[in-house]
């Protein structure tokens, strides 16, 4: 990996796709994580040694002595690393970025949100989506790693757009559930019809209301799969989560409104969901907790 992405990551000013590239290399091996390390305390220290207009890369490579021949290419490598790292660090003050957004939930969570677009997404476990300033300005492009169910406004001028580590996902319709694992991506679609790309371009293919697909690293194929009940839940797991939030999701999955009695608030539940109708979901939250919940 080159030390200039490196370090434009570790300043900050890397776009969607070259992030996804520096965080599968830091997952490769100890060794990458290692140099990563070193590479950020370097930067760290040039931040503090130097201040804007008073650094001048040209001038002080000029001032540089080289002694014998043998060393004359290595220190040159040496002077021009040093000079790359300590002008990205100079970039970064003298510059108007892209402010990135983070959205997080954790095991056994799940969060809802609104993006600027007015577009709704709920994160489950362990899950991170992010997007910079511009989206719903210019762009509407998110990166994803983890379990998102999204439901998209419509706007043909601006694409909505997933990426993963896997695929990316562009929407054509508006309700879609995306699974952005390290090995794995797997994607269902609700309602309308999104079209799946693989990274490497190789692949791609249309999915409509009740189909979905899986892709993995390991074998390295689009497998699509149809249903024939389109009104089927795909897969929801819950795990002790509070009874609100899972009504919550309900009611955005099915665009509907269930109701929940004020005193069945504080119930949690532990349920997965799977290949299942609103009202088989509802029946099964009655059995498990022995309420009489009604849609």
């Amino acid at each position: 990996m080159k030390n200039e992405l490196l370090a434009k990551y570790i300043l900050g000013e890397v776009n969607m796709k070259e992030g996804q590239r520096v965080e599968q290399w830091l997952e490769e091996s100890e060794d990458h994580q290692r140099e990563f390390r070193q590479l950020k305390r370097r930067i760290e220290l040039g931040s503090k040694r130097y201040k804007y207009g008073v650094f001048a890369p040209r001038q002080a490579i000029q001032k540089v002595k080289f002694p014998a021949k043998a060393y004359h290419l290595r220190i040159l490598q040496v002077a021009a690393t040093i000079i790359v790292l300590i002008s990205s660090v100079l970039w970064v003050w003298n510059k108007s970025s892209l402010q990135e957004t983070v959205l997080l939930s954790r095991t056994g969570k799940m969060k809802a949100f609104y993006l600027p677009d007015s577009s709704h997404v709920t994160l489950t476990g362990d899950s991170r989506l992010t997007y910079d300033s511009q989206f719903g300005k210019t762009n509407r492009e998110l990166s994803l790693r983890g379990k998102a169910f999204f439901r998209v406004k419509q706007d043909s001028s601006k694409p909505f757009i997933v990426e993963t580590s896997l695929i990316q996902v562009e929407v054509l319709g508006t309700f879609f559930q995306v699974i952005a694992e390290k090995l794995q991506a797997e994607v269902f679609v609700e309602k309308g019809r999104v079209k799946i790309t693989t990274q490497d371009k190789k692949q791609e293919s249309v999915l409509e209301t009740g189909m979905s697909v899986k892709y993995g690293k390991k074998d390295g194929e689009l497998m699509i799969s149809t249903k024939e009940d389109k009104g089927e839940i795909q897969i929801l797991k819950f795990d002790n989560a509070p009874l609100s939030e899972v009504i919550e999701t309900l009611n955005e999955y099915y665009s509907c409104h269930v109701t929940l009695p004020a005193n069945y608030a504080t119930l949690r539940i532990t349920v997965v969901f799977k290949e299942v109708s609103l009202e088989e979901a509802i029946e099964i939250i009655n059995r498990t907790l022995d309420i009489q919940l009604t849609i």
